[in-house]
């Protein structure tokens, strides 16, 4: 069923392509078409050369025109050759960036929590893999039927009307062929299986060595060795199954090269015969004998390159295939298609389906969960533990909230909940009566996380990247920069680059954290979340920072997760959490007074500061 599976892949893979650029699809074929014409042209124009030699009878001028038409059958095909490789390459290209953008797209629709599955990385891996070779390997049937198929079978017919048996010969040469890379298909889709989990851990692991974020742990605990053992380790497990595979393949290269050596001397042989025995011309032998070499070298390229190569990377080309859900890969090729294609920067329409997945909040909203569960998967256990239990939460619009407890408690989660970026296992969260469901929350929700993102372009990038819709003027820009402490002289003004990587300034933690806030209060928002924004920053511009927050907060709901509780006490209601739940709910004053975790942590914090 093997077989099965690479037709009906490619021919989804072609559908694909034609729904992205049918006209070219099309022109493509038809160029190959041609190619294949030109070849056979050629051959028959040799036929004619010779044949007009041996019967010439002085006559210069036929022999002239013999000349240029053997010429021009030449040049045609050598043009058509060079056109049908570089249309295949533009369109390649073009090809490329449409199905990256149309996986990038389905990537992004996907919730966070999707990545925390090994399995869903191992997927994306692959198809990111896969959608590398989308063009060559799905256009493998079209380079077959509209090129080769068509060259074969007029080839086929030029020979039969020469010799029945020389036709003949050549189709039972194909079988093996043809069944050799079926083989071929099966190993190597099994080898992509394999690969891909040991290829994201060596990956890993060399990033481990060389990654920016990685390189300064990694170099004072000197373990650079120890990460370097388990690189070279999955090396070796990924070049032991490539290893296996390639002998597997050079055996069957091996017995299809002597069959091929074979048959082409038992061709060769049997021209000799009917040229001696004058059942065929000598423009005939001349034509066929000067083709064998370019009949085989196509047969060799079709079976043992262009065949090959599609069979063995149709694995990864699958994983790529079944990685986009049909119903959205139909809606992505439908927004790519409206899309203005002599635009040298396309900008992608929104569509139904995407409008779907975003729940517009109202203007002023209460947040509300109810009986919220969530946990982080467990699948080398199969267990379920809960990072959150049974919470029922109740926020009113223009609430400051403060989330405290220890590490490991669930305050991230549970920021990671409200901002919509995790859907709960169990219980359900709206917004002013509008439920979340299973679909994403983006417009109106801000966040700032401890973990945030440092994006090597310029300041005013790094800040305005947060809402691309939003008012672009350098006024409101740097008001939002000024009222987070974010100095545009660090990058050498608001068009500098940040991060080295593209020869950018480097800039200290603690600013690279201002310019994260800066980002998130630039976004235009209805409810922002602070995830310990501060952890870079010293205590008095933390106090100022908190002062600045709580002015450009008093227009939405907010929600900052600290473990200072100093800074907890600008809030309106302090929520104070251990192992997943909400243990203590209230003011600062309420909640020193009573007895519980968090008047245990200010005792002990106050200690700090005697």
């Amino acid at each position: 069923m093997r077989h099965k599976s690479f037709i009906y892949n490619n021919l989804v893979g072609i559908r694909l392509l034609y729904r992205l650029f049918p006209k070219s699809i099309i022109l493509y074929s038809a160029l190959q078409m041609l190619h294949g014409v030109s070849w056979v042209l050629q051959v028959m124009s040799v036929q004619y050369f010779f044949d007009g030699i041996s019967e010439n009878q002085g006559e210069i001028s036929r022999l002239v025109i013999k000349i240029l038409l053997l010429g021009a059958a030449y040049a045609f095909a050598q043009s058509m050759n060079g056109v049908a490789n570089c249309y295949g390459q533009i369109l390649n290209r073009k090809v490329t960036k449409e199905t990256n953008k149309i996986l990038f797209k389905i990537i992004d629709q996907k919730e966070a929590i999707s990545f925390e599955y090994a399995d869903e990385l191992d997927q994306i891996n692959k198809a990111a893999r896969g959608s590398e070779g989308v063009f060559w390997v799905s256009t493998a049937i079209l380079d077959i039927v509209f090129f080769y198929v068509f060259y074969f079978v007029m080839m086929g017919w030029y020979l039969f009307s020469l010799a029945p048996v020389l036709s003949i010969s050549i189709v039972v040469i194909f079988i093996p062929n043809v069944t050799a890379r079926l083989l071929h298909m099966i190993s190597f889709e099994h080898l992509e299986s394999e690969a891909a989990p040991v290829r994201r851990k060596m990956d890993y692991y060399a990033d481990c060595i060389t990654g920016k974020e990685y390189y300064k742990e990694t170099r004072l605990w000197g373990c650079g060795k120890y990460f370097f053992d388990r690189y070279n380790r999955m090396l070796k497990k990924l070049n032991r199954l490539q290893f296996r595979m390639q002998v597997h393949k050079e055996k069957i290269n091996f017995c299809i090269n002597v069959l091929t050596v074979s048959a082409y001397g038992i061709i060769i042989g049997m021209l000799v015969y009917y040229v001696l025995t004058d059942s065929i011309s000598v423009g005939a032998f001349a034509a066929v004998f000067a083709a064998l070499r370019e009949f085989y070298g196509f047969m060799d390229e079709v079976i043992s390159e262009r065949l090959a190569i599609a069979m063995e990377n149709m694995a990864t080309v699958k994983n790529y295939l079944s990685f986009i859900d049909p119903a959205v890969r139909e809606e992505s090729v439908r927004r790519v298609q409206k899309e203005d294609k002599e635009e040298s920067v396309r900008r992608v329409q929104k569509t139904d389906k995407e409008e779907a997945e975003q729940i517009k909040l109202p203007e002023k909203f209460e947040i509300r969960l109810e009986h919220v569960s969530f946990a982080y998967p467990q699948p080398e256990t199969g267990e379920r533990k809960y990072a959150l239990s049974d919470i029922d939460l109740l926020i009113p619009w223009g609430q400051t909230v403060a989330l405290v407890g220890e590490n490991g408690s669930g305050k991230s989660t549970l920021c990671h909940i409200i901002a919509g970026l995790y859907s709960p296992s169990e219980g359900a969260v709206s917004y002013g009566g509008v439920c979340r469901g299973g679909r994403r929350i983006v417009s109106g929700i801000s966040a700032v996380f401890q973990k945030f993102c440092r994006y090597s372009m310029s300041l005013g990038e790094n800040v305005r990247i947060s809402d691309l819709e939003a008012d672009k003027s350098e006024d409101r820009l740097n008001q939002i920069c000024r009222e987070t402490g974010v100095v545009p002289e660090w990058a050498g003004g608001m068009d500098g680059m940040l991060g080295r990587e593209f020869g950018g300034a480097e800039v200290s933690g603690g600013q690279w954290q201002r310019i994260a806030i800066a980002r998130g209060m630039y976004r235009n928002n209805s409810l922002l979340i602070l995830d310990e924004p501060t952890a870079a920053i010293d205590a008095l511009e933390e106090k100022y920072l908190y002062e600045e927050f709580g002015k450009l907060s008093r227009n939405c709901t907010s929600i900052i997760v600290t473990h200072r509780l100093a800074s907890a006490q600008i809030a309106d209601r302090i929520l104070v959490m251990k192992d997943g739940r909400i243990v203590q709910d209230g003011t600062h004053e309420e909640l020193v007074e009573a007895q519980g975790e968090y008047k245990a942590m200010y005792e002990l914090q106050r200690q700090w500061y005697r």
